[in-house]
């Protein structure tokens, strides 16, 4: 086995308020909600202290990169003075030893030309989230009032994008949730070629086994069917990546490209949520599901990174990532798949030990990136090697190593 890069992604909420109410909204209006207790905007008491959560987790675990991602709610909310500050401590006193890289996902209503100076000055990466054309994005993504968020988003995105253009900027990248109750390729082909995004990410709805989703995977096989058809039809895919496809391609055609999903899936675990207040928790997106996950007593004020990755809810993590449930054993795709994500994964009676509720639309998706690749010359004895090649990554390396239960 190969050891992953000792890294960290830290999603940090500096505001914790929204300008928008987007009804399927996990941090709001599922299971998790924190934010009722905790403070609206960051203060910077937490920032000196995530500082030296971080420079001690150099010390004791070997950090050697992070990600931060400056989240919320809608992280534009809070003063733009204050925002360029969080990244100037940020920057200045992390220890030179541990590379740091400033993210944003914002919904793009806010964003202005001053905040685009931010953006340059700090070297901030942008996310923005968009769910297609005008009559999907406004039927979910409204503001408190019920109105849709459309065309500020599209005027934020085509500001970042011309920032971009003018090298003030790193790459600007967009999320989209899939959804079934609309056409994909409609999705994909407005975020393409209207509004002329060609590097972003369809993400699956946060949901697990307590959910009735895994029931409808009819519809989303049909839904992917589109996309892919759209998305291969293309004679140039580099001019089009949407992620989660791109990396299941790759994988499929090369071993390095493999183990390089490998080391990404080996990871999927290694993010800490940190609040307003300075409360720790694993990935949000996990947290939502249950509250059996969240421990409201730890923070980076009485834990540290060395501490928190030895809690029992981390070593859980580990496990579930290390683990092939029952029901993938003997799947050709495991090494790709790695039973999916994390929290389409879980369920409240027995956790973790299940595939994805996707399951059937992953094994669709496999098929459909195979069979066009031998159309196009690639042995089936090729990518069968892969496949059967064992994931040279695994959780329990890299950080994770020497604080294992």
């Amino acid at each position: 086995m190969k050891s992953p890069t000792k890294g960290i992604d830290i999603v940090l909420k500096i505001s914790e308020r929204c300008n928008l109410a987007c009804t399927y909204c996990y941090f709001f209006f599922q299971e998790m909600d924190t934010f009722k207790e905790n403070t609206a905007v960051i203060k910077m008491k937490t920032i000196d202290q995530l500082v030296e959560f971080i420079n001690k987790g150099y010390d004791e675990l070997g950090i050697q990169s992070i990600n931060i991602g400056l989240h919320g709610g809608e992280p534009l909310l809070i003063k733009k003075e204050h925002f360029s500050s969080i990244c100037n401590r940020l920057r200045e006193n992390i220890t030179p030893e541990v590379h740091v890289n400033l993210m944003c996902q914002t919904n793009g209503t806010l964003v202005d030309s001053e905040w685009i100076s931010i953006f340059e000055q700090h070297k901030v990466n942008v996310g923005v989230s968009i769910d297609g054309p005008k009559h999907i994005n406004d039927k979910y993504r409204i503001d408190h009032n019920g109105k849709g968020s459309y065309d500020q988003t599209v005027r934020g995105i085509k500001l970042l994008q011309q920032a971009q253009k003018d090298n003030k900027i790193p790459s600007t990248g967009s999320l989209c949730v899939a959804n079934v109750k609309y056409n994909g390729k409609e999705l994909v082909k407005h975020i393409h070629e209207d509004i002329g995004i060609n590097d972003f990410d369809l993400l699956f709805p946060r949901e697990g086994h307590d959910s009735d989703i895994k029931d409808q995977q009819d519809d989303w096989k049909t839904y992917y069917k589109d996309i892919i058809d759209y998305w291969l039809s293309k004679k140039d895919r580099s001019n089009l990546r949407i992620s989660s496809l791109n990396k299941i391609f790759n994988a499929l055609i090369s071993e390095a490209s493999a183990e390089v999903l490998d080391e990404q899936k080996s990871m999927q675990h290694n993010i800490i949520n940190i609040s307003s207040e300075g409360q720790i928790g694993i990935d949000d997106n996990i947290l939502s599901l249950d509250k059996r996950l969240l421990d409201k007593n730890k923070t980076i004020f009485n834990t540290s990174m060395k501490e928190f990755i030895s809690s029992p809810i981390w070593q859980e993590l580990i496990k579930a990532v290390d683990t092939k449930p029952q029901a993938c054993k003997g799947c050709e795709w495991y090494r790709t798949c790695r039973s999916g994500a994390l929290f389409n994964r879980y369920q409240k009676s027995n956790g973790f030990d299940n595939n994805t509720v996707f399951c059937e639309t992953m094994d669709y998706i496999h098929i459909s990136i195979s069979e066009k690749l031998v159309q196009h010359g690639l042995k089936v004895s090729e990518i069968a090697k892969i496949l059967d090649t064992p994931p040279q990554f695994l959780a329990k390396d890299g950080i994770n190593s020497n604080v294992l239960a």
